[in-house]
């Protein structure tokens, strides 16, 4: 059997082209095969640790040490963000926002974190946090 230039020129090019849909599997495996990252817990998370009805104090003290009335409000509400609340801005008063962080609590209870932020639309002129422990929403 006699082996031809376009027979050996055929296998060189699919041996390329098999060599090159290995190398981009293996490199999409490694890009998105890997577990997903770990979640750390989240920042609202750990003001509640120490228990429900003391939150509201610690993250009082907190926001007002780090960004406290005068500071900028986008910063403050960037780090609301980052903590795990959910900012809104209230409808019924320009310039003020709810951020909310809802836990779930043992016996059909639910613990809202909120915090009222006062802004003149860029600096803060008043910080509210409050906690409000209710029964959870029915579910269906």
């Amino acid at each position: 059997m006699k082996i031809t230039a376009d027979a050996l020129r055929t296998f060189r090019n699919a041996t390329l082209v098999g060599a090159m849909l290995v190398s981009g599997l293996a490199a999409y495996a490694s890009t998105n095969g890997n577990p997903p990252p770990v979640r750390m817990p989240n920042e609202a998370a750990r003001h509640m640790a120490g228990g429900v009805m003391a939150a509201e104090q610690r993250l009082g003290r907190e926001l007002a040490a780090h960004h406290p009335v005068g500071s900028d409000a986008n910063s403050l509400l960037s780090r609301l963000s980052r903590e795990g609340f959910e900012c809104m801005p209230d409808l019924a008063r320009p310039g003020s926002y709810e951020c909310v962080f809802v836990r779930p609590l043992a016996f059909s209870r639910v613990a809202r974190l909120e915090t009222r932020v006062d802004t003149d639309g860029l600096r803060v002129t008043g910080l509210r946090p409050a906690v409000i422990v209710q029964p959870a929403p029915a579910t269906l």
